[in-house]
Formats: structure tokens, C-alpha cells, sequence
């Protein structure tokens, strides 16, 4: 009698904890989907814009999110400490072991929120974006750290040479045939540190299609990956750098330095 109710307990328990671990990942499905449902419903508008016109109107219409001090906010992953501490981390100690500072280039660089705490790291520093008046108005903010801005469309335009390139949670936002276009240009540089919002779990479909905008693959049970069809970017080597857990199960941040093949 005493053994049954001990069995009863345990199962109480065990279904209490099942429920208790449920529930958040159920919210979470619930909520990405209807992320998903949203961002695609969104981007739709931008289907006929250019590039620039893309990313002029998602921070005209603060879609990534506000900062106090600033008309520009590039949003969770240039602002939220726990994402940008363990990158800004590793990637300096990663530009630390090279045994004379690079010339680096930040290909999408935003509100250059993140980037600001790597120049001292590095010798010459040419930060890119495609809004102009985000580049005029990086330029001022941080006019004392020796940085060129400059305004390139890097699915178009030429690249600026260096040897290490960022390329930051820039291709979540693109498309496939626009990630494609750019691969063939990373080729100049000797490093390119790549980094993307991911799905939490091990093995998912990489590299599903989206139009151009704001959101993100995954909530569509996808990411980006170079390495993986339909880009198979060949590299030399590749570094996992960091890896951040976002909450409430909404995927990972994570970064990768490969090294292009000479």
C-alpha cells in the first residue's frame, strides 16, 4: 500500500514536471509560428524594393526595435548584453592572436553598436552598410575611432579589401539568391567571421528560402549555413567561436570564423 501510493507520487510528479517543461516549449512553438506568420506577412512589401530601400524602411519604421539615444537600433542582437558580450568576447581574442592587428572590414554593420568595441582590436577598420543615412550618421557618433564608413550594397557593389570580414546576422535577412551573390566576394579576405540566429535544436533544414526583411528562418524551422547546399561554400578551416542561447527557447546566436581556402 505504502509502495503504491509512492509509485502514485512519483507519477504525479514526473507528469507535473513533464507539464511544467511542456508548457514553455509549447508557447514557444506557438509564438515563433505566429512570428513567422507576421514577418512573412510583412516582408511581402518589400518584394519590389532595392536593398536600400528594404533597410531605410525597417529602421524609418523601427521594426528591429528603438535605443534611447539614437534614431537607429539594429535590434536584440546588437544590444542585448548576453548576445553581444560572448560575441565581442571571443572575437577579440580570436583578432587578438594574430600576431600583427588585421585590417578589418564589418560588412553590415548597423547601428555599429557591436562594432564600436572591436576597432581597438584591429589596424585599419572600413564598416559598410546600404542605408545611407545610417553611414552619415555612424560616421558622426563615432567620427574619434579612425573607422571609413561607407555606403556599399554588398549583394551588388565591390567589396573593400582587408583581411578579416564580419559578417553579423546580416544573411538571416536575405534572400538565398542574394546570400549567393555575395559569397564569390569573400574570397578576397583570409578570415570571415560569420555569424547567425539558428535553431536551438541539433539537426534542422538549413537554408530555407525567404524574401527579403526584417525576420528571420527561425521561425520557420531554419537558418543559414554556408557550409550547407545550396551555397556549399568551401573554406579552409572553420572556429566556433561562441555559441548564445536565446531565451524562451527562440534558437541560438552563433558564430563561426572560417578561413578561406588561399
Amino acid at each position: 500500500m505504502l509502495r503504491g501510493c509512492a509509485i502514485s507520487h512519483t507519477v504525479n510528479v514526473g507528469d507535473h514536471m513533464l507539464k511544467k517543461f511542456l508548457k514553455p516549449l509549447a508557447r514557444s512553438q506557438i509564438v515563433m509560428g505566429l512570428q513567422g506568420y507576421m514577418s512573412a506577412r510583412t516582408e511581402r512589401r518589400f518584394v519590389n524594393m532595392s536593398p536600400a530601400e528594404v533597410f531605410s524602411e525597417i529602421y524609418r519604421r523601427k521594426m528591429w526595435g528603438s535605443a534611447r539615444d539614437s534614431d537607429y537600433c539594429s535590434g536584440q542582437g546588437s544590444h542585448d548584453a548576453s548576445i553581444i558580450e560572448p560575441y565581442i568576447q571571443s572575437v577579440r581574442a580570436f583578432l587578438s592572436a594574430f600576431p600583427t592587428a588585421p585590417d578589418v572590414v564589418d560588412l553590415g554593420c548597423g547601428d555599429f553598436n557591436v562594432g564600436s568595441r572591436l576597432r581597438d582590436c584591429c589596424a585599419g577598420f572600413v564598416a559598410t552598410d546600404v542605408v545611407r543615412e545610417l553611414v552619415d550618421r555612424n560616421a558622426l557618433v563615432f567620427g574619434n575611432l579612425n573607422v571609413s564608413f561607407r555606403c556599399i550594397d554588398i549583394i551588388s557593389e565591390d567589396l573593400p579589401a582587408g583581411e578579416v570580414a564580419f559578417l553579423r546576422q546580416v544573411a538571416q535577412h536575405l534572400t538565398n539568391a542574394q546570400i549567393a551573390s555575395i559569397l564569390p566576394k569573400l574570397s578576397q579576405y583570409q578570415w570571415i567571421i560569420f555569424s547567425e540566429h539558428l535553431p536551438s535544436v541539433d539537426k534542422f533544414k538549413a537554408n530555407l528560402d525567404k524574401p527579403v526583411g526584417s525576420g528571420v528562418r527561425v521561425s520557420m524551422g531554419s537558418g543559414v549555413v554556408l557550409t550547407e547546399p545550396p551555397f556549399n561554400f568551401a573554406v579552409e578551416e572553420a572556429k566556433l567561436l561562441c555559441r548564445v542561447r536565446l531565451q524562451e527557447m527562440s534558437g541560438i546566436v552563433q558564430t563561426i570564423a572560417y578561413r578561406m581556402i588561399p
